[in-house]
């Protein structure tokens, strides 16, 4: 009856030194528990109306401003897409140009402050047969968090 107790004990021993060695360790390499500061990310509009459109008509582009705050010195990527499968509603990041459908993806560099971002849309009338309702999602994320 002895060894079983002490078998127990052993036990609970063995399971007291991993924990004394699981707080040692993270005494160690405080660094690996560091985080980012929180992305903060800010909309210039909440909706965007084209007003009447008609098939083949001619629509002047729509800019949305947005801003990200991220931490200084890293990398962050920004993707704007959107849940149109008719391919009418397009984007660029320029006002003159290169309008895709599906999504834009690019990296930017923080510095800490508020950076000013904006892309452009537009419509493919021709490719329009009713009426549209799309959301527009904005995703900003850190590529990696620096050890």
């Amino acid at each position: 009856m002895k060894k079983l107790i002490f078998t127990k004990s052993s036990a609970l021993f063995s399971e007291i030194n991993k924990a004394v060695f699981i707080l040692l360790f993270l005494s160690i390499f405080p660094t690996l528990l560091r985080a980012a500061e929180p992305i903060s990310l800010s909309l210039g509009v909440s909706a965007i109306d084209f007003g009447d459109v008609y098939m083949d008509s001619d629509v002047d582009n729509v800019v949305v401003d947005f801003t990200v705050k991220a931490e200084n010195g890293y990398d962050y990527t920004v993707k704007i897409s959107n849940d149109d499968s008719s391919g009418a509603l397009q984007f660029s990041r320029t006002a003159s140009g290169g309008y895709t459908t599906g999504s834009i993806t690019y990296i930017a560099a923080a510095t800490g402050n508020n950076q000013a971002h904006e892309f452009y849309t537009d419509l493919d009338t021709a490719n329009m047969s009713s009426d549209l309702s799309a959301t527009i999602t904005v995703l900003v994320a850190y590529n990696d968090i620096a050890e």
